[in-house]
């Protein structure tokens, strides 16, 4: 079969929170020529060419907040002095601007190498996040409820980074690093760092301090963004990204303002409340993040910089806590199994793996159940990445007993795990037991209709078992439902050439190549589909109007871009 793949593409994801995105996606730049200050503030080089093309964006970087920390506070931490966003003073973005443009970033965003393709992580992430949307509905918050094309796309992605971050873009996407996962004590505090970055996104902070200097920048910005983080990896080869006429040398970093920290706590707390979390999380969390700024000796958590952290802040969230009628709200036992796999996207290396494999025992060993869970889960992951599929097994088990007892004790109610199930489905599919293998992901996926694990678990299944017809039936059916996911459109094509479906096949590696950025590669195997199509008119014109759509959308793509390469 004739195959045009995509380019190859350095993964530069590792630190794409330092340049944190959120509100005018500015880049965090460190190379050998911008040395990071040793000691005392974190400040903004008020000659940096970012702050000139910022512009107004940004007030002075020199404006100290009259309630900041006073130097003599904190001996041991340097002071976080980071500017507020200025006044847009002119055209908002649009609904509409936003989206397209959090689409164009997560097109680069998705092919990286740092981007989860965790799909338990990643369903356990958006079911929170429609837990949330859910309660901001009902409380009538603004832009919950809107519909049409002005709605966002929310969607919640991890990334394999061991930092403590989380990150809005443009259109609703918000970004959780696996450290913040992994530091959580409870999925309440996952939940409230979820709601507050929801708030960010309900209440439009990006774009009420955006005007049209500022979305160009963005925009160009955005296209330089993936390729200028190839420093955290390779700082020579990222310093000569960094030259010429078009280069972004960037040595600072935008932060939010306090007001809108102030209304995304609000906001957030609101969801959270409503939701049924423990509104607690948030100020467990933010204290622990406080205790962590006040030990660290490099400096302070990325969360922190990017969402400046002050007393009256947590004393503003524990005032409202103050204020709800306590209630005691058990973390899910799904929570550990989630942190488990947290830990095992951020492993890394064969290294790495060994050394998380003494954390995991070490874990089974502790007299907490759910350290215990996520020890026990966490070798049998660690077991089925190494193929030992009967000590995978034991393991699970081992976990799916102590998740009955916890459950049972805790009174929950939760009576299936869509970590445990789909890890199930994937040891029978292992061993062979195909027809087990479906019935497994054919229930969690009864049990969680919007699960992506499920579903890949099922038509991995189907393949497997020769029901061929059946996974093309599914999968082409959930591609009109969501036709923006790059996930159905590899399995459909998968599906289509072990059906022996030649044109249909390269059409939906097309679809799959243009949902990941890689326009050339999309046109050509729209080109072959067509071409393999031959005299059927039905699919040659159905082929022939989608190739001319992609090509306009290329070219509208290049020319926000300003022709810049992504």
């Amino acid at each position: 079969m004739q195959d045009i793949k995509s380019a190859n593409k350095t993964s530069v994801f590792q630190r794409i929170l330092t340049f944190h995105l959120v509100l005018a996606l500015g880049m965090s730049g460190y190379s050998p020529a911008y040395a990071a200050p040793a000691a005392g503030d974190v400040s903004v080089d008020g000659n940096s060419a970012a702050l000139q093309n910022i512009g107004r964006a940004m007030q002075s970087p020199d404006a100290r907040p009259a309630n900041a920390p006073n130097r003599n506070s904190f001996q041991t931490q340097p002071n976080i002095v980071l500017p507020d966003m200025g006044d847009p003073g002119g055209d908002s973005l649009s609904r509409i601007d936003e989206r397209k443009y959090g689409e164009m970033i997560m097109r680069q965003i998705r092919p990286d190498a740092d981007y989860s393709n965790d799909l338990p992580l990643y369903d356990y992430l958006n079911q929170m996040e429609r837990r949330l949307l859910q309660a901001a509905k009902k409380l009538q918050l603004g832009g919950a409820n809107e519909q049409g094309s002005g709605a966002y796309n929310y969607e919640v992605f991890a990334v394999k980074d061991s930092s403590i971050n989380a990150f809005a873009l443009p259109g609703g996407f918000i970004g959780f690093h696996t450290g913040l996962i992994v530091d959580a004590e409870t999925d309440s505090e996952v939940a409230s760092v979820m709601g507050h970055e929801t708030g960010h996104v309900l209440q439009r902070h990006l774009a009420r301090q955006m005007d049209q200097q500022t979305t160009n920048m963005m925009l160009s910005l955005a296209g330089f963004a993936l390729g200028a983080l190839a420093m955290s990896r390779n700082p020579q080869a990222a310093a000569g990204l960094m030259q010429g006429g078009q280069a972004m040398a960037v040595n600072n970093q935008l932060s939010y303002s306090r007001s809108a920290e102030s209304e995304a706590d609000r906001v957030g707390f609101q969801i959270l409340n409503a939701s049924g979390y423990d509104v607690s999380g948030a100020p467990d969390f933010f204290q622990r993040l406080q205790k962590i700024t006040g030990i660290m000796d490099k400096g302070v958590p990325t969360y922190v910089r990017t969402h400046p952290l002050t007393t009256d802040r947590i004393a503003d969230m524990q005032d409202r806590v103050r204020n709800i009628s306590p209630h005691h709200v058990s973390t899910s036992s799904e929570f550990y199994f989630i942190k488990a796999r947290a830990r095992m996207e951020q492993a890394g290396s064969s290294s790495g793996l060994y050394d998380l494999k003494n954390v995991f025992d070490s874990l089974s060993k502790q007299s907490a159940i759910g350290k215990q869970m996520e020890g026990f889960y966490g070798l049998a992951l660690i077991a089925q990445r190494q193929g030992k599929i009967d000590a995978a097994e034991a393991n699970l088990q081992q976990a799916r007993a102590l998740a009955q007892k916890y459950n049972l004790a805790n009174s929950s109610g939760q009576l299936q795990s869509l970590s445990l199930d789909t890890m199930v489905s994937e040891l029978a599919l292992a061993k062979g037991k195909n027809e087990e293998a479906l019935q497994i992901a054919q229930s969690a996926l009864k049990t969680y209709p919007q699960s992506y694990a499920a579903a890949v678990s099922m038509i991995k299944a189907e393949l497997k078992l020769g029901k061929t017809n059946d996974a093309i039936t599914w999968l082409k059916a959930r591609t009109k439902v969501q036709p923006n996911e790059v996930i159905w459109w590899g399995l459909l094509s998968s599906a289509y050439d072990q059906a022996n479906n030649i044109p249909m096949r390269h059409f939906a590696l097309g679809e799959k190549y243009a949902l990941e950025g890689s326009w050339p590669s999309a046109l050509e195997q729209m080109k072959i589909a067509r071409a393999a199509a031959g005299s059927d008119y039905y699919q040659g014109s159905t082929i022939d109007a989608r190739l001319r759509q992609m090509q306009r959308q290329y070219q509208d793509e290049l020319k926000d871009k300003n022709k810049l390469p992504s």
